[in-house]
């Protein structure tokens, strides 16, 4: 059986120590025992912490994911990418080097028959009205063209600590927006759609509306979490990691 995978905020090359490195060997791990079961994997915004794509640089550190993409995309293995908050600065590089399909902002489509809804979430709680401002300033081709100005050297490191801004930011005010998620997927059932994924939170959710479900896909910073769908069913699971894993070198 194949299936359809789909993950948010892996945040990729958040910090550089050594639980990083052991976070992002778990995360490649994990592809990797995906391939023999994947037909199609949906990155659903923030898979790395920050991405810019300058004329002919992008950040190195991310390689060593970009190769273990190219190998899923080899085995035959569709990838969509959505961007988020943190990676939204898209440009040609996935598409054309890598034949990844990229979209800024929501997917819809049909996958086994069903309706899907695929969006990283952010700006959809009701009071995060200045982010929503923001995002389209940041989006903007004008900030875009500015920030190219900036050596890569100066610009990717000053976004990295921006984006460490952010995401303590995210983490404070999504503790209270759970009903404006939950009534922004009862619209996308309204309008036919048979699951909707959100990511953006952090907070894993699976919530069932009769036949309909919603799914936030909560993270791989704690969680591990990710959906999979058989082409029937939708399910949450966790990503089991070796108690081992994260043992500190003194123990």
């Amino acid at each position: 059986m194949k299936y359809t995978y789909f993950i948010s905020d892996v945040h990729i090359g958040v910090r550089r120590t050594e639980e990083e490195n052991k976070r992002l060997a778990i995360f490649l791990n994990f592809l990797e025992q995906i391939q023999e079961y994947a037909k199609s994997i949906f990155f659903v915004g923030d898979l790395f912490d920050f991405w810019f794509e300058y004329k002919y640089v992008i950040p190195k550190a991310h390689f060593i994911v970009l190769h273990s993409l190219a190998k899923l995309r080899e085995k035959g293995i569709d990838i969509t990418y959505l961007a988020g908050n943190h990676d939204f600065w898209l440009g040609s590089f996935l598409k054309q080097e890598l034949g990844i399909d990229t979209y800024q902002d929501t997917w819809e489509g049909e996958i086994d028959g069903k309706n899907f809804f695929l969006f990283h979430g952010d700006g959809v709680a009701k009071r995060d009205v200045g982010y929503r401002f923001m995002k389209r300033i940041f989006r903007s081709k004008l900030t875009i063209w500015l920030y190219r100005l900036l050596h890569p050297d100066f610009g990717i490191p000053l976004a990295h600590k921006v984006s460490g801004t952010s995401r303590n930011y995210t983490k404070t005010i999504n503790l209270k927006d759970e009903k404006d998620y939950l009534d922004f997927a009862r619209e996308k059932f309204k309008n036919g759609h048979d699951f909707v994924l959100m990511g953006h939170r952090h907070l894993p959710l699976y919530h069932e509306d009769g036949y309909k479900v919603y799914i936030n896909l909560g993270d791989w910073l704690e969680k591990y979490t990710y959906a999979r769908f058989d082409g029937i069913k939708l399910e949450l699971l966790t990503h089991e990691i070796p108690a081992s894993s994260f043992r500190s070198s003194e123990s």
